[in-house]
């Protein structure tokens, strides 16, 4: 009997929940989802699937009838995936990882790079973004577009390989008068300067991180650096919460994480809480703005999910109205570290964010 480590898919790390089929190198013994191991398509009826992954392979590959054997052993699954030996072997040769590592590897690099090149691509009538799509992809048809989806605003998002290649598409989608086109930008950091004694003066308290800091240096910094909120600490000290410039964050980040100021040094971290709306619980806007209050719908609460505001719910029972909806674990509030909804919009905003660094 394998160990627990064994049943764990090396890209997802989660366990074979029969959804998928479930892949396992004959010589290994490790494996997992054929999904997550970019193995879909196979021609085999089984859950189950034996497989030899390519390091195993390597170190068999002197054998006179390896790609035969193999093919028996595994039932006629191919042996070389899309970029399993030509584009990662050397990889797997060279940091002795196993294919499932690399495949994560790659998935992690490429979700850093995917926000680097977008266009964001919205009719100025009424023209829904299916009909819209049509027009872009013969727009730019000489153009290599990775990947695009659809917003829940009628946009159309679209990522592109290279910046020359998302200026020269956004300067044709230019010249045609019904579409507004804009770039992905990412949002400027946010940090949060912790214990801050309240002796400090807050009025001047930016000008004391540039002066202390030497951050006199960036270009117009005064005006890259504002105080967005504060929050009482222990022992009487204060979090404030700033909004900066990419440059001033990576500076910061040069420096250990830490800002001087005149009563101490302070940790600072990144803050990445979402826009949450207290009305509807969605992500993304505030009540003020909520479609839902506007329509007369019911509040719910973000503590027990109950129709009722949540500043005045008595009850001791925490349930998430998000996870209940959607059919998972919901014995945690909306806005609870444990909430996977929660998590998600925490690593979305964490991704559409430039750090500087």
């Amino acid at each position: 009997m394998g160990s627990p480590v064994d049943e764990l898919c090396l890209v997802c790390h989660e366990r074979d929940d029969g959804k998928v089929k479930w892949l396992k190198c004959l010589k290994c013994k490790l494996g997992g989802h054929s999904t997550c191991m970019r193995m879909t398509g196979l021609k085999s009826k089984a859950s189950k699937v034996n497989w030899v992954c390519d390091p195993c392979a390597l170190v068999i590959k002197s054998e006179v009838h390896l790609r035969e054997e193999i093919n028996v052993m595994t039932e006629g699954v191919t042996l070389a995936v899309e970029e399993a030996v030509s584009a990662q072997s050397g990889q797997v040769e060279k940091d002795g990882m196993n294919w499932a590592e690399v495949v994560s590897r790659s998935r992690k690099r490429k979700r850093t790079q995917k926000n680097k090149n977008l266009l964001i691509i919205k009719a100025k009538g009424s023209k829904k973004a299916v009909d819209m799509n049509k027009e872009v992809e013969e727009l730019l048809s000489d153009v290599q577009i990775m990947d695009s989806k659809f917003t829940n605003k009628e946009n159309i998002v679209i990522n592109l390989e290279s910046e020359e290649k998302r200026n020269a598409a956004q300067n044709k989608l230019h010249e045609v008068g019904n579409l507004i086109v804009s770039n992905g930008k990412r949002w400027d950091p946010k940090i949060m300067v912790c214990n801050v004694a309240r002796n400090e003066d807050k009025e001047s308290l930016i000008e004391e991180i540039i002066v202390r800091n030497n951050l006199e240096s960036i270009d117009g910094v005064i005006n890259k650096i504002k105080i967005v909120s504060e929050r009482p600490a222990v022992g009487g000290t204060v979090h404030y919460v700033l909004k900066c410039d990419p440059e001033v964050r990576a500076r910061i980040h040069g420096m250990n994480d830490k800002l001087k100021l005149k009563w101490g040094v302070h940790q600072v971290y990144d803050r990445y809480f979402p826009l949450l709306c207290y009305h509807c619980l969605k992500f993304g806007h505030k009540s003020d703005s909520c479609q839902c209050k506007v329509k007369g719908h019911a509040p719910h609460c973000y503590k027990c999910a109950g129709q009722h505001e949540g500043r005045s719910c008595q009850s001791d029972v925490r349930k998430c109205f998000n996870c209940a909806a959607s059919k998972r674990q919901s014995e945690h509030s909306v806005s609870s570290l444990s909430c996977p909804i929660f998590t998600s919009e925490v690593n979305r905003i964490r991704l559409n964010t430039n750090h500087g660094f």
